[in-house]
């Protein structure tokens, strides 16, 4: 997806949130993804991180387009989250990851947009 009106995003993203995000050394810092695209991710966590982290992702995406994800990021935004309660937003933007892995994420958000567009209609 390219530029276009008001939306300056290279990449569509998906708005359907899911719960988990995968951490097999134990307790995650991150605990649900608000949205996802191709070229990153935006995630709650109960702690804040510095602007510049560098982190591993792993998650899962959900069905129909399951996949276990993992790659590179950098923390580009971390903001309180309104509730409150030392909750935070983090915007991740992806630095290292395989084409399989974006295109799956791809392919998970254009199938997420064509749902939203039926159901509108």
């Amino acid at each position: 997806m390219r530029y276009s009106g008001d939306e300056r995003r290279r990449y569509a993203r998906s708005r359907r949130g899911f719960p988990a995000v995968v951490d097999d050394g134990g307790p995650g810092v991150l605990n649900h993804i608000d949205n996802i695209s191709a070229n990153g991710v935006l995630c709650h966590t109960v702690r804040p991180l510095p602007l510049m982290t560098r982190m591993s992702i792993a998650l899962e995406l959900p069905k129909p387009n399951a996949r276990r994800i993992e790659c590179d990021g950098i923390v580009v935004r971390c903001d309180p989250h309104e509730m409150g309660d030392d909750h935070f937003k983090i915007a991740i933007l992806y630095t290292k990851i395989t084409e399989e892995d974006r295109d799956a994420i791809s392919n998970f958000v254009q199938h997420d947009l064509n749902a939203e567009a039926h159901s509108e209609s």
